[in-house]
């Protein structure tokens, strides 16, 4: 499966989408970063990303051709050039198994996320492939972005399920500054609250309380991430 990342709108969590949601559960997939100037994978840690330009279209088109499964977290800066390399090849849009579209709550965000939308839309690919992806949630999708939902069920251009969202958490800021990934704290094999009982010196022992703070906060993010994406990519 291959799929693309993308929206107009910038910091909406395409980058988190890509490098924390899609690739631990497609771990042989190939990872495209078309960026320029923000944020991509590597800057989270993530290992072997390929990072090209937007208007490189046909390379990317190459590489994709020798790869089963692919993620392409493409950049707002490098959307509209991608967009228009991609209308110089025939079926451009059909290498593409999905579009998913992280969205936020922030008015402007959204609107944006819609944008990309009919940007795709107009381009020809289906509505059961372009995903939308509730980002940043602090409870309920449907509460908390509601005009896109209710633009989905008007206008059937898209997809969207209050199933498939992502929680909003302060352990994604922690872990792109660990640069380490949610199994590499959870799955540690490190007993911190024991730790910080028996250890005398004070300074140690509240770092270990503290990683045991961070465990226990990342376990129900990647239970919401697990859940996430055996809805999105169904």
């Amino acid at each position: 499966m291959k799929i693309a990342v993308l929206n107009y709108s910038g910091s909406v969590g395409k980058t988190v989408a890509a490098h924390y949601l899609l690739k631990p559960r497609m771990p042989n997939a190939a990872f495209f970063s078309v960026e320029t100037i923000n944020q991509s994978a590597s800057d989270l840690g993530a290992d072997q990303v390929s990072q090209l330009q937007g208007k490189k279209f046909g390379e990317l088109l190459e590489a994709l051709v020798l790869e089963d499964d692919a993620i392409i977290d493409i950049g707002a800066s490098n959307i509209e050039p991608f967009f228009e390399a991609m209308s110089r090849f025939s079926d451009a849009e059909q290498e593409f198994d999905l579009y998913v579209i992280p969205v936020t709550p922030d008015q402007k965000a959204w609107q944006e996320s819609l944008k990309t939308v009919e940007a795709l839309s107009n381009i020809g690919v289906q509505p059961a492939k372009i995903r939308l992806l509730p980002n940043r949630i602090s409870s309920e999708p449907t509460g908390e972005i509601p005009a896109v939902f209710n633009y989905v069920k008007k206008t059937k251009k898209a997809w969207i399920d209050p199933n498939a969202y992502l929680f909003e958490s302060d352990i994604y800021g922690y872990l792109a500054a660990k640069r380490i990934g949610f199994d590499q704290l959870i799955d540690d094999g490190v007993d911190y609250r024991t730790l910080a009982k028996s250890e005398s010196d004070p300074d140690k022992a509240k770092d270990f309380a503290r990683m045991y703070r961070w465990k226990k906060l990342a376990i129900p993010v990647r239970n919401n991430l697990n859940d996430a994406f055996s809805t999105l990519v169904s």
